[in-house]
């Protein structure tokens, strides 16, 4: 039986986190209350009441609390969450529309107008395809986690019907289509990726520019660490060798570890093209993308100019030489 000092823990499961949820790799000296909510009702709890001890949290959210000056959470450098968005922008498929230079002037929508991939869609929009965020009509459909003034039309209905309908030209959206709209190989549906070659289209992107957006990061309560000052190190290093052993899963070819046939191709061609590092945790790796997008942040107006944080106000002092 697991004793220790409990703490809640809410994170979505995946080879970075389940070996540590489940407790096949114990956190020494705590016992984990790890609790089963979704994504989204996750980074509204901790970052609007900072409810669990350990959380994966919205590495865009994390930094607009503390911009305003939220001192209730501090984070580790553990990014849970990263993802190339070129594939997560729809049209309709009777659309003309084939690459984001096009859409200049259109109606285009988001979940939410705050989400760290959408920030990362608009930095995209202005200098990578020289659309300012004046010359888009953008569209939200669901209220705003953390308040802020955004220039966006808050409209009622699912963001996936909303496009298949006209009411929008484009959209962004973290989430896959519904299987109705948009089939399990990508094509023949009412709705279609916007760039018809769009797996060459990110590593283009990540060739030239080094970056694999961060999603998320973990986050801790602050007063928790006050109590064990321990804990950020300590629960950094684990979930950073959690990772590391999952990525040595994904290429063991004694047994797939997905239901994907080309599983052990991809992960060769990612390891190949990211120099052997396909997930890189750590503050030294991942600290010029996150300035990169703390820029995208203040030119969105999501966070004031004046606030440039640097990396001992973003992550606990214990993981800075990470």
């Amino acid at each position: 039986m697991m004793t220790g000092t409990k703490l809640t823990v809410a994170m979505s499961e995946s080879d970075r986190t389940l070996r540590l949820l489940n407790g096949v790799k114990p956190l020494t000296g705590f016992e984990l209350d790890v609790q089963q909510e979704s994504i989204e009702e996750i980074f509204v709890k901790q970052i609007s009441q900072a409810s669990y001890d350990v959380s994966e949290l919205s590495l865009a959210s994390y930094l607009i609390a503390k911009g305003g000056g939220d001192t209730r959470l501090t984070a580790i450098p553990a990014f849970l969450s990263r993802s190339f968005r070129h594939n997560a922008i729809y049209v309709r498929s009777d659309s003309p529309y084939t690459h984001p230079s096009e859409l200049k002037g259109k109606r285009f929508g988001f979940p939410e107008f705050q989400m760290t991939a959408a920030v990362w869609v608009r930095g995209m929009f202005r200098h990578e395809w020289g659309i300012a965020n004046g010359e888009m009509e953008w569209f939200t459909f669901r209220p705003e986690r953390v308040p802020v003034d955004i220039p966006a039309t808050l409209t009622e209905g699912d963001i996936f019907e909303a496009l298949a309908e006209g009411k929008v030209d484009a959209i962004m959206t973290a989430r896959r289509p519904p299987a109705k709209l948009f089939p399990a190989s990508g094509e023949g549906g009412v709705l279609r990726r916007l760039f018809p070659d769009v797996w060459n289209v990110e590593r283009e992107y990540y060739g030239r520019t080094g970056i694999f957006p961060i999603m998320h990061l973990v986050s801790l309560k602050a007063e928790t660490v006050e109590q064990f000052p321990e804990l950020p190190k300590q629960l950094y290093e684990l979930m950073r060798e959690i990772k590391d052993e999952g990525i040595a899963g994904l290429l063991e070819t004694i047994r797939n570890a997905t239901s994907n046939p080309f599983v052990w191709e991809s992960a060769e061609q990612s390891a190949k093209l990211m120099n052997g590092d396909m997930w890189p945790y750590g503050v030294s790796a991942n600290w010029a993308q996150i300035e990169t997008f703390i820029t995208y942040l203040q030119e969105d107006g999501l966070l004031d100019r004046s606030f440039t944080p640097k990396p001992q106000e973003v992550f606990h002092s214990s993981v800075q030489n990470t």
